[in-house]
């Protein structure tokens, strides 16, 4: 099997983060771009699925591709130094972001459902306390959970998935990408859902929340940021609801 020089392959990994951090960039210009240009109404607009839909998956993609970023690069420096290896970390993040595009859908159709009811503000957010209030009590409560540590565990550290052996076929990649879509969307989805607390189109809470998620896939004490943002949030919703 012919190898790829070490030279080469350090070239290809420049160029990989240069796709991921282009692609970032892009989206955040998109979002701003749409946000100056929302019209401001005192009366909800439209809706629009497919418009809203791609909103939706424009905004994963500023938002979760940071926090991705460094398990892609993992991904990328441990696949065989072969011939035909390097197609595989960009397989990798199109499984990844395939499972982002199936929650901007779910999304989309909460933002249709909570829109039909005229549960939501000309912003796109929840038009009443109680409903925000319990969403971030929620978030909150979930941020202690054992499924949320166990999912952002893997999410921290992809590459356990060497022990059970390398994804070096294709096919194999982009269910790797895939499986850490799952568990990125396992510990990040109740985060991901209060941007009907902010508004969906508040870039004030997508930096927020891109932050927060970009922290706890990078900082050591990653448990105490989990622990600490989900008692932020339930005193958040406790004073929603009480207030």
């Amino acid at each position: 099997m012919p190898t790829v020089p070490l030279q080469a392959l350090r070239h290809s990994q420049a160029l990989l983060l240069a796709c991921l951090i282009l692609a970032s960039l892009l989206s955040w210009w998109y979002l701003v771009r749409m946000a100056e240009g929302m019209p401001t109404l005192d009366t909800p607009m439209a809706f629009q699925p497919w418009a809203t839909f791609s909103m939706w998956m424009v905004m994963m993609v500023g938002m979760m591709l940071p926090g991705a970023t460094p398990g892609i690069l993992m991904f990328a420096t441990a696949r065989p130094r072969s011939g035909t290896g390097g197609a595989l970390p960009y397989l990798f993040t199109l499984g990844y972001l395939l499972v982002w595009a199936g929650y901007a859908a779910l999304a989309t159709a909460a933002q249709w459902g909570l829109h039909t009811l005229g549960l939501l503000t000309p912003s796109q957010a929840l038009s009443g306390h109680l409903l925000a209030g319990v969403l971030l009590m929620a978030a909150g409560i979930f941020q202690w959970t054992p499924w949320k540590q166990a999912c952002l565990r893997y999410c921290r550290s992809p590459l356990g998935m060497l022990a059970e052996g390398f994804p070096d076929k294709r096919h194999r990649a982009l269910l790797a990408g895939l499986r850490l879509g799952f568990y990125c969307a396992g510990c990040c989805w109740a985060l991901m859902a209060l941007m009907f607390v902010g508004g969906v189109m508040s870039l004030t809470c997508m930096a927020l929340l891109t932050l927060v998620i970009l922290l706890e896939k990078v900082i050591a004490p990653w448990k105490r940021l989990a622990d600490t943002l989900g008692l932020v949030l339930v005193a958040g919703g406790g004073w929603l609801l009480f207030m």
